[in-house]
Parts: structure tokens; C-alpha cells; sequence
């Protein structure tokens, strides 16, 4: 039956391939990628998150199950964004017995899906943080009799009304709320296993299963992470609080290729304006690749979380610097993430700025309870990852061997 999804869908469609013959639109978007692919030979373990962070942490999960899975399947990921995907193929280049792969995100068609699922045989789909497309799961409904969907570290506030969630078998959700919220919305389908199970953006240190410890002797006193340029107006003020101090500082912006627009904007109200890895007192570092950040917070002092100083942008991953040991300050929006916010500013593990005049004299939270914070959290995402793997395990295709 041809329903309003479908009629989306099918609309959307249409409309794509018309773009799509638009050459600069093309090759901008790689519309005629997302519609036609090409995408890998399967079978593979489906994984698909939207943008950098997700896809971080379904690379850091796909390695983990390899190591924990012995039968695992080749895994495919992949995303809505080009730049990721470059990311992801530069990172697996280092590894090429990885048996991970990654690809442009198939655009949600009826046709598209055809064709990606023809080529690429999912035989199971996680799904990072939030990304319940229509047609992926009706796709997954379509090639499998046994419901084998996966949402990891998810959130959830809506998603289309009247999307299928039956071939959903499992919800790892971040928060209780998102759990609730989740299984208010698919009422109407049986979820055969939930759980509250945290960020798992940690899971990397969770397998570490290290002390958290602060950094020894940073160089660079605070680091800007992932901000936007809309957000120009309190990073400057900031910055011109430190610079007055002679910090050392680094800025990471949210989009590479807004490094230059910063660069512009600093060097016009006369900072002096250096390119990392040079770090230097009484000056702004700027890092204008992915895949850095890492390396600026394992010398990093303090850091402010970008996302979270204007409306409608959505506050970035502070368990990043969270469990690098880094004293880590938000802004005073926590759009996508409140509920898990709340409770870390509630307990005292992070700081958050009202406004920036808080910046000057914000306090620094206690390495002590943030390390007990974490630890409960990686109770959880250890017993939610178990049940991950309970859930693959027991679908027909990892017992057989099939690779």
C-alpha cells in the first residue's frame, strides 16, 4: 500500500534526480552518488550515523565487535556527509585489514534503497544516536524476517509519524527520558530489548578501563572546540579574556572551512593568530583539519564546548574532553543534549556559562567527581554494549559463520 511515507519518498525522489542533473549542485551534494551509489558487494553489517561524531564512535563500536564477534560479517558504514567519508576512508587507510568499509549515505528512495540493498545485502543495521529513516528500516523489514535493527547511544524528541519500528530488536537509548520518549512513539510495536545506556562516544575509554586521569603539564590553557562562526560574538569576548591573560589558546572549529572566516575575524580585531601545532601565550591557535582534536586536548588545560553559545545550533560532545582529563565549561544552549546537561552540570562535572562574562571566573569542576561520574557511566555502557552483542549474536546470520 502506497502510503504518505511512501508518497514522501517517492517525491523526494523525483526531485533529487532533477537536481542531480544540475552539475555544480551535483558535484557539490554528490546528489547523483546518494541516489546511484556506487556501493560495496555485500553482505555487510550495515552501520550509519549522520555526521562526525556518530561515525567516530560507530568506527570505534565496528573495531570492538570484530574484536568481540568471532564470526563478524564485513561492516559497512556509512553517512550523509562527503567530508566524513573522507575522514573515515583516510583513518581505515592505516588499517586495511580492517574489513571496514565506508560510503555515502543511500538517499532515502524507493528506488536508491533497491539498489543499495541489491548491492550491498544488510544483514543488520545499527543506527548512531538518531537517524531512524523511513526506508532504512522498511528496508531492513523487507530483507529480513527476524527484526534486526540496532539504535546505539541514541536520542530521541520525534521522528516521521507513522514510521514502522518493528524491525527495531534493539534501543540502547542515552538518557531515560530518550528511552521513554522512544517507546511513547513506538507504542504500537514490541522493542524486545531497551536500555538506558549512555553516550557511547566513551565507549573508547570504557575499554580501556583506565582511572581517569588530568592532563600533566598542558601547554595550552583553553581550548575552543567545535564552534561555529555563529557563535563569533561570545568565543571573541573569551578570547579577549584570555589573550589579556596571556593564555595560550587553540581554536577548533566545528567546520574546517570555517577556519579562514575565524582567521579573518581574529586577525582583524588585531589578535595574533598562529596555525597548530604552533602554541604560543598570549595567542589563538587555529586547526583547520579533522581528526586533531584528540592530540590538542592530550595538552590541554580547560576547554568550552562549541555548539552551546546560540540558539538552535545544538551543544557538541563534551564527553570528548570529559574523559581526556580536561576541565570542560558549556555555554548556556544545550539544545540535543539537556537531559544529560543538566545532570553533568547538577553534579558538578561540568561547568556552564551563563554568559560569558561567567568565563573570566568559572569553576573549574573536580577532576574526583568526574571520575566518579564516568565510572557510573561506563557501568552502563558496558551493560548496554553486552546486550549489543546478546542481540547480534543471535541472529541467524552470526551464528552460521556467514562472512
Amino acid at each position: 500500500m502506497f502510503n504518505a511515507i511512501d508518497f514522501a519518498r517517492f517525491a523526494i525522489g523525483t526531485a533529487a534526480k532533477a537536481v542531480a542533473k544540475v552539475p555544480a549542485v551535483n558535484t557539490r551534494f554528490h546528489i547523483g552518488d546518494r541516489l546511484n551509489g556506487p556501493w560495496p558487494e555485500g553482505p555487510f553489517l550495515w552501520m550509519h550515523g549522520a555526521s562526525l561524531g556518530e561515525c567516530k564512535m560507530l568506527l570505534n563500536l565496528a573495531k570492538f565487535l570484530q574484536e568481540d564477534i568471532a564470526n563478524m560479517p564485513r561492516i559497512l558504514i556509512t553517512t550523509q556527509k562527503v567530508e566524513v567519508v573522507e575522514f573515515l576512508k583516510k583513518t581505515l587507510s592505516q588499517a586495511p585489514e580492517s574489513r571496514i568499509d565506508v560510503s555515502i549515505a543511500p538517499a532515502d528512495t524507493q528506488t536508491t534503497m533497491s539498489l543499495f540493498a541489491k548491492s550491498v545485502k544488510p544483514i543488520a543495521l545499527i543506527l548512531g544516536e538518531n537517524e531512524l529513516w523511513p526506508g532504512y528500516l522498511s528496508t531492513m523489514r523487507r530483507l529480513n524476517i527476524k527484526p534486526s535493527v540496532a539504535i546505539v547511544s541514541g536520542r530521541y524528541r520525534a521522528s516521521v509519524p507513522g514510521i514502522d519500528f518493528s524491525p527495531v530488536a534493539f534501543a540502547s537509548m542515552q538518557t531515560g527520558d530518550d528511552l521513554s520518549r522512544f517507546l511513547n512513539a513506538a507504542s504500537k510495536f514490541r522493542i524486545p530489548k531497551t536500555a538506558i545506556g549512555g553516550d557511547w562516544k566513551l565507549l573508547p575509554w570504557v575499554r580501556k578501563n583506565e582511572p581517569l586521569k588530568p592532563v600533566e603539564n598542558p601547554t595550552v590553557d583553553v581550548t575552543f572546540l567545535s564552534m561555529h562562526f555563529s557563535e563569533w560574538t561570545s568565543l571573541e569576548r573569551m578570547v579577549e579574556s584570555s589573550i589579556k591573560r596571556q593564555e595560550s589558546v587553540v581554536l577548533i572549529p566545528r567546520r574546517p572551512e570555517e577556519a579562514e572566516t575565524f582567521r579573518k575575524a581574529l586577525i582583524e580585531e588585531e589578535y595574533t593568530v598562529v596555525d597548530w601545532p604552533l602554541v604560543q601565550k598570549g595567542a589563538i591557535s587555529i586547526v583547520s583539519q579533522f581528526g586533531i582534536t584528540g592530540d590538542v586536548l592530550s595538552i590541554s588545560k580547560t576547554a568550552v564546548v562549541g555548539g552551546s553559545f546560540a540558539r538552535g545550533l545544538g551543544v557538541h560532545n563534551f564527553w570528548e574532553p570529559l574523559q581526556a582529563g580536561v576541565a570542560t565549561s558549556i555555554g548556556p544552549f544545550t539544545a540535543g543534549q539537556k537531559e544529560n546537561a543538566a545532570a553533568l552540570v547538577r553534579e558538578g562535572v561540568i561547568a556552564q556559562l551563563h554568559t560569558t562574562a561567567d568565563y573570566p571566573r568559572r569553576m573549574l569542576p573536580d577532576s574526583k567527581l568526574v571520575g566518579t561520574f564516568l565510572a557510573h557511566e561506563r557501568n552502563k555502557i558496558q551493560d548496554s554494549y553486552r546486550q549489543l552483542l546478546e542481540f547480534l549474536r543471535g541472529l541467524p546470520e552470526f551464528q552460521d559463520g556467514n562472512t
